[in-house]
């Protein structure tokens, strides 16, 4: 299928939902993927989520237990094979990393664990909601509706891996053109979960952050900061959210909600940097509840975005498909369905002008390339040309050049730069607006070199052009226009260097009726249905929900940026790329659609009591507290049934497939919720943990934070510790993708404003004295000390 990745082949071996995501991603934007699934399919083949997660790909029914031959004559003609096995199975079938180094030492393997094999929990089940029980991710996010830990409605831990999991594959294909062989790629469940916290978690010795440890969605969680973002009901009972970030968007809301008369104005880029204010905190955290009830959400939308305020309606899943600037910029796809007749889908996330991909092609149903299964087998992929030369982190030699502010961006060149990318970020004299947020700052730009340019002045913007001039990726976000009116406009850059990759990351798109919008997490989340996603069936809402649009693209932005260098690897050329955060918040909410009608479907939707998806992959509430369960697969449903002393429901015709246990929810929620009602947590879980039979007991308390202290953490590079950055002594966290030949190794803060900027025009032939002339006259500007801490003391505390 067209697109920058139509030259690999990828043989997904279909046992769990990261892996079925993963190779979505990869088919979306071109990748040959063969789905090997068990005979009849697996446990989840039958739900409406292969609607999504399996279009575009092949399939073909192999019991890999008993016919390992036929699934080794598809890894022979492969480049990428992804699979979820953990240690033990992989060896039992053959497939572990040594056999598979052996017979295919040009694949790239690519393990979606559960936990790793270097961390505490390597002997645990698998399971999203069993990891987000184990490591406390239930309680990352309160309930409005009631106590206690919550079950995750959007699958973002599944997301995490997998886009984890792709970005190491692509990075792995890199890293093969040069050393001249495979290797393995592993991303686990925790370390999906750690990619997605570290905008709210790190450790500062005075314990310094923008935003309050606990409930991540509570209501007064940015403290003093001058921050307002959150959900609000409106006076028809609708909802919208609101951010203030940008110059004067706090100030700019203030006014629009009546209050501006008693909220001081800040100029500049600092002005998250000024507390507020008693009366300000009271306003900000307090009356603007009740302001709300005022006007209609279709009101206050408009008046905020007339204002230049980031607003956005809360609405379903899918629903956003329908809105015009989904419509504008073709978003939207329809497939022919057996069930539906039409439904409709968002369209891969990460659009290219060189290489557009095609639309894609509807799930096939199981074993639906059976009779390919030979000429499958026969294939055998392009030569490799590799240069055979050693490698010592996998993306070395890779420049980019980032002009972007805030999180998104920032974070997705992060993860290249712990993959061995030579980042630079390039600031304006007042520097990134997110710069008094010192954890959310950290977060994003942590190992990078930092230069500090006044493009308005030509001198500035020569030696900007001469960085590009050297650098494989640009990257922005800039509003549609202003790159080309600052002179770093795409025809203008591609110009100076054809091999060049132009990254564009906006918020809506760079066309189109909502292009000039302001965007901010986690307003696109919202209005791309994750907040009714986390209320479950009937409730209004939830405030918040683990994973946002800021991670999701920054993790699009990275694995697209691969995808972009591995097709200039073939062709020579450059390329102009796009992948907004709307396209990113579509995809990663692409389980769920639209039938004929453009009526909602839930790909599958928490229950009211925010207990979990069926019976059988839910928490259940003990004596003491609550006990999560994923049983859906047949011999596990067969351990929980024995466990529960219920024997007879493994016989019971209810009870015989899968399918038929999710059609009988209600009846074995009835049947199996007395054993948990009746036992202690503990007693519970050693009851189930015996028979083996898959479980967690959910923690009440975050773990995330903990994970900063601990050995293992720190000696596997998920942790990273620096004495001496610029907030002094700090923890955070770092690695997420591990590679067998070619690991990557995060390091360093974040740098200072300019620290970096003598060095590089340096680096771009600049003398001495002509660096000295950018400086004195503010054209540049370079840090006066690079040690030491700096006066910040933001923090929402």
């Amino acid at each position: 299928m067209p697109g920058p990745l139509d030259h690999l082949i990828v043989i997904e071996l279909a046992t769990e939902m990261p892996v079925a995501i993963a190779g979505m991603l990869l088919a979306d934007h071109g990748a040959d993927v063969v789905k090997v699934e068990p005979v009849g399919g697996s446990y989840f083949a039958h739900e409406l989520t292969r609607k999504s997660w399996d279009r575009s790909k092949r399939s073909v029914e192999i019991d890999v237990a008993a016919d390992g031959t036929s699934l080794r004559g598809l890894l022979a003609g492969a480049d990428i094979f992804l699979h979820a096995l953990e240690d033990g199975q992989a060896a039992a079938l053959g497939l572990d990393a040594d056999s598979l180094a052996r017979d295919f030492p040009n694949l790239i393997v690519v393990a979606l664990t559960a936990y790793g094999a270097d961390t505490p929990f390597a002997d645990r089940p698998r399971g999203e909601g069993l990891a987000a029980a184990l490591l406390g991710t239930m309680v990352d996010k309160g309930s409005p509706f009631r106590p206690g830990p919550v079950y995750l409605g959007h699958p973002a831990l599944h997301y995490g891996q997998a886009f984890l999991g792709v970005i190491g594959a692509l990075t792995a294909v890199r890293a093969r053109r040069q050393i001249g062989r495979g290797q393995r790629v592993e991303a686990s469940l925790l370390d999906a979960m750690l990619a997605q916290s570290p905008m709210n978690n790190w450790w500062q010795e005075e314990g310094i952050s923008y935003i309050k440890a606990g409930d991540s969605g509570a209501v007064d969680r940015f403290g003093r900061t001058r921050l307002v973002t959150g959900m609000f009901e409106c006076g028809d009972g609708l909802f919208l959210q609101i951010h203030t970030g940008g110059q004067g968007g706090f100030k700019a809301a203030m006014d629009v909600l009546g209050f501006g008369d008693r909220v001081q104005g800040v100029t500049g880029a600092a002005e998250m940097s000024v507390p507020l204010s008693d009366d300000e905190y009271h306003i900000a955290r307090v009356e603007v509840f009740e302001a709300f009830k005022g006007k209609s959400r279709a009101e206050w939308i408009a008046l905020f975005q007339a204002a230049d305020v980031a607003a956005l309606p809360v609405l379903e899943p899918a629903q956003v498909l329908l809105d015009e600037q989904v419509e504008f910029v073709g978003q939207r796809v329809a497939l022919p369905d057996p069930d539906f007749g039409t439904i409709y889908q968002a369209a891969p996330a990460v659009r290219f002008d060189k290489t557009p991909c095609a639309p894609p092609r509807p799930a096939p149903m199981v074993g639906a390339d059976n009779g390919a299964l030979a000429d499958l087998i026969a294939r055998r992929r392009e030569t490799l040309a590799a240069e055979g030369k050693p490698l010592d982190r996998p993306l070395a030699g890779i420049k980019v050049v980032d002009f972007s502010s805030f999180f998104a961006v920032g974070f997705g060149g992060r993860l290249l730069s712990d993959l061995g990318a030579d980042v630079i970020k390039v600031e304006t004299p007042d520097g990134d607006q997110m710069r008094p947020l010192p954890d959310c700052f950290d977060a994003a730009q942590r190992g990078k070199r930092d230069i500090v340019l006044n493009l308005k002045h030509p001198e500035a913007l020569e030696a900007a052009l001469k960085l590009v001039a050297q650098a494989d990726v640009v990257t922005h976000n800039l509003r549609p226009g202003k790159a080309d009116k600052l002179g770093i406009g795409y025809e203008a850059l591609s110009k100076i260097n054809p091999r060049l990759l132009y990254v564009y990351l906006p918020g809506y798109g760079s066309k189109g009726p909502k292009s000039l919008l302001k965007s901010f997490a986690p307003l696109v989340s919202g209005w791309t249905g994750l907040l009714y996603e986390g209320g479950g069936v009937g409730n209004p809402p939830t405030r918040s929900v683990f994973g946002n649009e800021d991670y999701n693209n920054g993790f699009l932005g990275a694995a697209g940026i691969l995808m972009g260098l591995e097709r200039r690897a073939i062709t020579g050329e450059g390329d102009y790329m796009e992948c907004p955060q709307l396209h990113s918040s579509l995809w990663t909410t692409s389980e769920h659609f639209l039938d004929a009608d453009k009526q909602v479907v839930y790909g599958f939707r928490l229950d009211r009591e925010q207990m979990g998806y069926n019976a059988l992959d839910r928490l259940y509430r003990t004596q003491d507290g609550h006990l999560c369960i994923a049983c859906r697969q047949d011999d596990r449903f067969a351990a929980l049934a024995r466990a529960v002393g219920q024997p007879g429901l493994i016989a019971d015709p209810r009870f015989a497939t899968p399918r038929d246990r999710a059609a009988q929810d209600a009846a074995l929620i009835e049947a199996l919720s007395p054993f948990f009602a009746e036992r202690t947590s503990a007693d519970a879980f050693a009851a189930l943990d015996a028979a083996g039979a898959p479980c967690e007991i959910a923690r009440e308390t975050s773990w995330v934070r903990e994970a900063l202290w601990q050995d293992w953490a720190l000696a596997s590079n998920r942790v990273i510790e620096n004495h001496d950055s610029m907030y002094g002594h700090v923890r955070q966290f770092g690695s997420f993708i591990h590679l067998s030949a070619t690991p990557g190794h995060a390091q360093k803060s974040a740098p200072r404003l300019g620290e970096h900027t003598s060095q590089i025009l340096a680096e771009v032939g600049y003398a001495p004295d002509a660096i000295d002339a950018l400086i004195a006259s503010g054209k540049a500007a370079q840090a006066a000390d690079v040690t030491g801490r700096i006066a910040s003391r933001v923090s929402a505390a």
